[in-house]
């Protein structure tokens, strides 16, 4: 179990609430999907580079990698699929909301993160991943845009939370913590919102393949 332990640290991937029922196929063509998540396919080709990219990860921080046909490669597996589904699911959901994301965002949002690459890894499983995972971010940012929009906090929600939390403030005036409070209430109902937002389109089970 240790080994499986430090391949799902070098994941890191917070998919937590994904419900992955899909099996994940041992045999047919690279292009044969493996899961289909509304309506949108998701390949071995996808799954087996998102693995090779975290067997790439495992490698260069010096940490074991289970071997092919292991159940811990399996659990792997499972893990990189749960990672493909919930970016599928986003983007999916995305697009019903207006949130579209272009070649051209993804190549801008690349560069500007050019100084973070990946230790100057250029292989094709590494450029593919970050090329995914800027369009996911991107397509995560306009859904939180769009989302939460008409979230807002109004001058007594401000007054209130101060008036609850008057203990927390010892003297402190109203007026200079208003502009701090108003920031915080706003942050927790946007993220509250995104959160809900979430939580339904993680709910759609992606069906096997």
């Amino acid at each position: 179990m240790r080994r499986i332990a430090v391949v799902a640290s070098v994941v890191a991937v917070a998919i937590a609430g994904v419900s992955v029922v899909a099996v994940v196929k041992s045999r047919g063509d690279g292009d044969k999907p493996v899961a289909t998540v509304a309506g949108h396919e998701i390949t071995r080709d996808e799954l087996e580079l998102t693995v090779e990219h975290f067997r790439e990860e495992a490698d260069r921080e010096g940490k074991p990698f289970p071997a092919k046909g292991t159940k811990r490669y399996e659990q792997v597996e499972k893990l990189a699929l749960g990672l493909l589904v919930d970016r599928t699911s986003v983007e999916a959901a995305g697009a019903k909301i207006g949130v579209h994301v272009t070649d051209g965002q993804v190549e801008a949002r690349l560069t500007a993160g050019s100084g973070e690459t990946e230790g100057g890894d250029s292989g094709a499983e590494a450029e593919a991943f970050l090329r995914a995972t800027a369009r996911n971010q991107l397509i995560t940012e306009g859904v939180f845009r769009k989302v939460t929009a008409g979230v807002l906090v109004r001058p007594g929600d401000v007054r209130a939370y101060y008036r609850d939390h008057r203990a927390l403030f010892g003297g402190t005036p109203f007026a200079h913590l208003a502009p701090a409070i108003r920031s915080q209430l706003l942050s927790a109902r946007k993220n509250a919102a995104m959160a809900r937002w979430l939580a339904k389109v993680r709910r759609i089970e992606p069906t096997e393949n």
